[in-house]
């Protein structure tokens, strides 16, 4: 019987075929998948370097770098005042960089800096395998490029996407700039502690120079900064033993790019550091500053003038602008005194609060605020009175803002006083009255009668007085504005005419209410200080008026001029009748409301005019030289008392000798110059006519050439006066031009 073998499972041909067949399918699937994944990640990698592609800085900001700079404000003598920033920094070229400060930056930052193409990958895996090594960040491996890149357009945040465009950023601008303009840009980019940006502006923080003044040791420091700027300040003194250290590394990196020699490096080390921080621009002229600050961001726009790198040179001179501060603290001080002690006569708060009057007056701010509420209700008589003050000097020949104040405090109140505030001009508006009448018909030497009188107006009948209620009888118009008559001046007004006298005082630059009423000629008027000291400079500048002006030139970072000043004049009075003005307001300083002037320090030819307003609410004092005249006004907003006596010779004209000297501290002492057409005449002092060899006392006087005066009459043998009724005091114009063909003097 034939033995069956066991079936023993062998593949056929046809199945061995199909399980191949089915291995192919699944790796072409494989395949196809990675294919797949591949294109999608390839894809998706290219969509994504294409989306931060376009959030990469354009070709045109790359090639249009800007930095912000600081804008600075110079004084008269040059010196910085005041910056405008938002980052401080100075722009400087390479060239003005010492090598020593390049060499230690590219020594610590980056040693192949001008071998690669804007990233370092032999850098880069050495970093990596530090921070491998050590188990964390510990080393980075930006290049020079890649902070500048950072630094201009990207922030500081730690992500792979922005060390992403870090990179593509400087591989961009090695393609635009050269390695010396990467350079160039980098130091004055990069940012070096207590906000210097830059190391110019770093040099002149820490060392007080320079950029291009350092020496070794300083460069190293800067250059060792630059990792942590606030943790390596060498102006702290906790930091004095990090920075000491960092600044050796840089050394010693100095030394490894052979820079410095073993010797050279050994010796450096040994060395301390040493800052010599600056000092920050004052506060000084707080008023003025804000006044360039305004013209330039309203003309330029606030982007040039924070970051544009300006340079403003302004008219302000710093030493009288410190000297006018310093007195003017002072005579607020005294002031706010004077008003807190009308608060206490007032309200009688002390007693409420059973304190001492001296005891409230010594600690009046803070007892004051504990009962503000209470206070709050009091009526406008006994409120709360600020003392404010304002003063305004101007370069009599081109009209330059040497001084301005505007006001007690700049911080506490942004209003400028001395060129907004319309207050009441009191006495000071005498002198545009004599203006008109000195050039109709009168002289310095016509007398008028000081006596009472009434004067019907719309409102009623008025009744004028003079500020000590004192009548002095027949008196020139030089004693007149001398002792500052009110009566004088209002008949001066009706005779010469107030819609005259207004149209003079338009003229000198007037511009806002002047009623044409006889109250103008004692200062019923609003007028503000800027108006009034342009029209005195009139006087001393024989008769032309200079525009004010506060800036002599703006020049931009590249140092062009943007704009530069333009001296512009008017002719406004003959140089004969400014100076009749001149000597006139003469008297006022030597013998009249501000004869303390020579007392106090001034001792120089001046002239002006004192002015106090009814009620005490305003003291005037603007004075003049040849060459310089300052306004000094003191008030309280809210048109309040001041205190009974405080006029301007009390408290404005100590504040202007105070200013005034310092202004003339460089300047030759100088007398106001007589024109031709201007001839003198001894006058006897008691007729006030051409004097004789018989008159007892004799003053010399000055008019214009055309004058014609009688010879005294009343001295000698046989001599009378020939008319001595009180009539021509009174005389009508008619009256007048007769007695003028008589050859008379002129009796109102």
């Amino acid at each position: 019987m034939e033995k069956k073998l066991p079936v023993i499972f062998s593949e056929s041909p046809s199945s061995h075929k199909g399980s191949k067949s089915a291995i192919q399918k699944i790796i072409t699937i494989l395949i196809l998948i990675l294919i797949f994944l591949f294109s999608v990640g390839a894809g998706a990698s290219g969509w994504f370097l294409l989306r931060l592609y376009q959030t990469l800085p354009s070709l045109t900001q790359m090639q249009n770098i800007e930095q912000s700079l600081v804008s600075r404000m110079l004084s008269s003598d040059g010196k910085v005042i005041h910056e405008f920033s938002v980052e401080r920094r100075f722009w400087v070229s390479l060239d003005k960089i010492p090598l020593d400060l390049q060499s230690a930056v590219i020594a610590i930052e980056d040693r192949r800096f001008y071998d690669h193409w804007g990233i370092d990958v032999k850098r880069i895996f050495g970093a990596i395998f530090v921070d491998i090594v050590r188990g964390g960040y510990a080393q980075g491996f930006s290049t020079i490029t890649q902070q500048l890149a950072r630094n201009v357009y990207l922030t500081q945040q730690k992500s792979i996407i922005r060390k992403l465009r870090e990179v593509l950023t400087a591989v961009q601008l090695e393609s635009c700039y050269t390695k010396k303009e990467i350079l160039e840009l980098y130091l004055n980019q990069v940012y070096l502690g207590n906000g210097a940006f830059g190391v110019e502006a770093a040099a002149q923080q820490y060392f007080s120079k320079h950029v291009s003044e350092l020496n070794t040791l300083e460069c190293a420091t800067i250059a060792g900064m630059i990792q942590t700027p606030e943790h390596y300040r060498p102006d702290k003194s906790q930091n004095l033993k990090r920075i000491t250290f960092r600044r050796n590394t840089v050394l010693d990196a100095m030394h490894e790019m052979k820079v410095l020699s073993r010797k050279q490096t050994k010796e450096l080390k040994a060395s301390p550091v040493i800052a010599k921080p600056s000092q920050k621009p004052s506060d000084l002229g707080a008023y003025y500053v804000e006044m360039i600050r305004k013209y330039i961001s309203d003309r330029y726009g606030d982007d040039l003038l924070y970051n544009g790198g300006l340079t403003i040179y302004s008219t302000l001179d710093p030493v009288a602008q410190d000297s006018a501060e310093r007195a003017c603290a002072i005579e607020v001080k005294s002031l706010q005194e004077r008003c807190n002690g009308i608060f206490l006569d007032s309200t009688h708060a002390d007693k409420q609060l059973r304190v001492s009057r001296k005891f409230f007056l010594q600690n009046f701010d803070s007892i004051y605020s504990a009962n503000e509420d209470k206070y709050a209700h009091l009526p406008d008589s006994t409120k709360l009175r600020k003392a404010q003050i304002s003063v305004i000097s101007l370069d009599v020949k081109t009209g330059a803002i040497k001084v301005l104040i505007g006001g007690r405090d700049f911080e506490e109140s942004k209003f400028n006083r001395a060129l907004m505030a319309r207050r009441q001009a009191g006495s000071s508006f005498k002198p545009f009255v004599y203006t008109a009448a000195m050039e109709n018909g009168f002289t310095p030497a016509t007398v008028l009668l000081d006596q009472p009188i009434t004067l019907n107006t719309p409102e009623g009948e008025w009744r004028p007085e003079n500020y000590d209620k004192v009548f002095s009888g027949p008196m020139t118009i030089r004693a007149a504005i001398a002792k500052s008559v009110n009566l004088i001046a209002i008949q001066v007004l009706e005779k010469v005419g107030a819609d005259k006298v207004v149209d003079y005082a338009r003229r000198m630059g007037l511009k806002h209410d002047l009623p044409a009423v006889p109250s103008l000629a004692i200062g019923a008027c609003e007028v503000t200080p800027i108006e009034m000291t342009s029209a005195y400079s009139i006087f001393p500048n024989h008769g032309i008026k200079a525009t004010p002006y506060s800036i002599e030139k703006i020049v931009d970072k590249t140092g062009r001029v943007l704009e530069r000043h333009t001296h512009e004049e008017k002719e406004v009075l003959s140089p004969q009748t400014s100076f009749l003005m001149c000597s006139l307001m003469r008297s006022v300083v030597c013998c009249g409301t501000a004869a303390a002037i020579p007392g106090l320090g001034f001792t120089r030819p001046a002239a002006g005019k004192t002015g106090t307003t009814n009620n005490y609410s305003d003291a005037w004092f603007i004075g003049y030289t040849p060459q310089v005249v300052t306004c000094v006004w003191t008030g309280v907003d809210d048109r309040l008392s001041l205190g009974r006596g405080v006029t301007g010779s009390l408290v404005a004209v100590p504040v202007w000798v105070k200013v005034m000297k310092p202004l003339h501290r460089n300047l030759p002492v100088k007398d106001f110059d007589r024109p031709e057409g201007i001839k003198t005449m001894m006058l006897c002092k008691e007729s006030h006519l051409v004097s004789t060899r018989d008159c007892p006392k004799a003053d010399m006087e000055f008019f214009f050439e055309d004058t014609q005066l009688d010879t005294c009459d009343i001295h000698g043998p046989g001599k009378g006066r020939r008319d001595k009724s009180m009539m021509n005091l009174f005389s009508t114009p008619k009256q007048q031009k007769e007695e003028k063909k008589k050859k008379r003097p002129l009796m109102f």
